[in-house]
């Protein structure tokens, strides 16, 4: 049994993949600002808007199945090199677009590159780490994030004032940025932490690189997929991340247009985003605390309670202080849903599939980016603007109904003794 603090310890190798994606991430909210581009640069209405949003939206998700097959078949560097390079140049094909046609393939392209770092980044913690410390390492992952999101709020509070487009410059520079580290210090390949060797005092060292293989889908990963696609034990795992991505794209691409909608200032957007980003670092501590005295499900619970009462905050809001006030909940409910649902798919992966368990389960990012504007197009024409965001509450509540129906059953099973249901490599799980 690992002892609490060698269960919290990041691998030097991790804390390096933390601080590229930090560096990406400091132009991180350039896309929640693509729609009030399209409204106020380029004259865009809600139905074109919508359009350019759910094309990115579809787009992103084929840019997970490639991320998850190049993950498995390239190794974690190249796979991350490819998305992150891709993105700078969709990035900046939005910043110069003269027009909406332009603006169009600029999303679809940053779309097609947006979620192939995905994959990779969630192999790798995988990897680097063992089963009894990956939801605090996705946790660590999720609130360093945060810390970094809150000087992209303020990046975006101050660069807005200058220019949208502008935001754009920034995220593409800050994605070369993170591609010039990722190609100096992460590892081609490693080897998952039960695999490596062990060295004279014990410890699980070593990294290897794959053998690359020729760009085609060998049967080996049309088996890996077949596999992920039929493990029924996944499949609740999935169905439950559709919900919490979908309201998590509703409120990454609903705030900034609610923030116009109220009539307030582009840079309220930085601010507010930027509160709700300080909360989560807090929230990953919180999520380590809550995972020592309930199991997995107990975690998830309170995550969709609080993130729901965050958005119900955010549809009543009228004030920036209100609206920071939600996001806030949201962010720490919705950082405890988030990283122990990734940490689950990453558990129930076998070796050598991790990236493809996890494109799985990424999947539902780019179903939740496709859906998530038509939810904001139309109950907010509808209904009014804080609508999708009640819409959005009222969802998360139902899936923690449900999740609160399932627990006495979850916990007969764990009192037989043994892994967690999410943890049971032969039964179901939820």
């Amino acid at each position: 049994m690992r002892s609490h603090r060698e269960a919290t310890a990041l691998p030097p190798q991790l804390r390096l993949l933390i601080l590229a994606r930090c560096v990406n991430r400091l132009g991180g909210f350039s896309m929640a600002f693509l729609g009030v581009l399209l409204v106020r640069d380029l004259g865009s209405g809600a139905a074109e808007t919508a359009l350019v949003l759910t094309c990115f939206g579809v787009a992103t998700i084929p840019s997970r199945i490639v991320g998850g097959h190049l993950t498995d078949a390239w190794g974690h560097r190249s796979t991350m090199l490819l998305g992150l390079v891709g993105c700078a140049v969709a990035q900046l094909v939005i910043a110069m677009a003269p027009g909406f046609a332009w603006a169009l393939l600029g999303a679809v392209l940053l779309g097609l590159a947006y979620e192939v770092v995905e994959p990779p980044t969630q192999a790798l913690v995988s990897d680097l780490v063992p089963e009894d410390a990956r939801a605090f390492a996705y946790s660590a992952l999720n609130a360093s994030l945060a810390v970094a999101g809150v000087l992209a709020g303020l990046v975006a509070a101050a660069v807005s004032g200058a220019g949208l487009r502008w935001l754009f410059v920034v995220d593409a520079a800050t994605c070369l940025a993170c591609a010039a580290l990722v190609a100096r210090r992460i590892p081609h390949a490693t080897f998952s932490v039960e695999n490596r060797p062990v060295n004279e005092d014990s410890r699980r060292v070593g990294t290897s690189p794959r053998p690359r293989p020729r760009h085609r889908i060998t049967p080996v990963a049309r088996a890996r997929w077949a596999a992920a696609l039929q493990d029924r034990r996944l499949r609740p795992v999935v169905a439950f991340g559709t919900v919490a991505a979908t309201v998590t794209m509703v409120v990454v691409l609903g705030v900034p247009l609610l923030v116009e909608q109220r009539g307030l200032a582009p840079a309220v957007t930085g601010w507010v985003l930027a509160a709700g980003a300080a909360a989560s670092v807090p929230g990953a501590w919180l999520a380590a605390a809550l995972r020592r005295r309930t199991d997995d499900a107990g975690v998830l619970l309170v995550g969709e309670v609080v993130a729901s009462a965050g958005l119900a905050t955010i549809a009543l809001a009228v004030h920036p202080a209100t609206l920071a006030l939600g996001l806030v909940a949201f962010d720490v409910g919705g950082l405890l849903v988030i990283a122990t649902t990734m940490a689950r798919a990453g558990t129930l992966a076998p070796e050598g599939s991790r990236g493809t368990y996890l494109a799985v389960l990424g999947l539902t990012w780019g179903l939740a980016t496709s859906v998530a504007p038509v939810v904001l197009t139309t109950l907010g024409t509808a209904y009014g603007p804080g609508a999708p965001f009640g819409a959005a509450a009222l969802a998360l509540l139902a899936t923690a109904v449900v999740r609160a129906g399932q627990r006495p059953r979850l916990r007969r099973r764990t009192s037989l003794g043994g892994l967690p249901p999410a943890y049971d490599r032969e039964g179901s799980t939820t």
